[in-house]
């Protein structure tokens, strides 16, 4: 997948709270990819009223139910070798994994599914990142929304943001 920004949370809230911010910059569901491990429900991805998304109106200016057509998609793909932890995952990564063969609905590995956002170098550490219970998110981007992007993931206290 080209031109996708990442952003790795160390866990579900503060992927939430940038995918409420990214719909308030009009990107659609169809533009974001979730990578999870599978100690995660669907019920993680909720901002709690604690959070800052409850400050700031960023509730409601995500009206368009960008989380729940995202969180309604979650689909668990695959078993890591070691360890057996399985993965969740929605967007279009899930259409690049099945269109690349890569297995993912039989069985196919972190790797795998972390390669279609990260360079291969990296790989080891988002898997390690995402056993521990961190979360990847990868938007598609154009030169229009680069910059947004990238600052609605940051903001949202994202721990590495990178373009691929």
């Amino acid at each position: 997948m080209s031109n996708v920004i990442t952003g790795l949370f160390e866990n579900a809230s503060k992927a939430t709270l940038a995918i409420y911010r990214l719909e308030a910059l009009g990107v659609l569901n169809s533009e974001i990819s979730i990578v999870a491990n599978d100690s995660y429900t669907k019920d993680d991805f909720a901002v709690d009223e604690g959070t800052k998304a409850a400050e700031g109106g960023i509730i409601g200016a995500a009206s368009g139910g960008v989380l729940a057509a995202i969180v309604g998609g979650l689909t668990a793909v695959g078993v890591v070798a070691s360890g057996g932890t399985g993965l969740i995952v929605t967007g279009p990564v899930v259409a690049a994994l099945a269109a690349g063969g890569a297995g993912a609905a039989a069985g196919g590995t972190v790797g795998a599914v972390i390669g279609a956002f990260i360079p291969e170098h990296e790989i080891k550490y988002y898997e390690d990142a995402i056993a521990k219970g961190s979360v990847l998110l990868g938007v598609k981007y154009t030169s229009e929304n680069k910059s947004d992007i990238e600052d609605a993931l940051k903001n949202a206290g994202a721990e590495n943001v990178s373009t691929a």
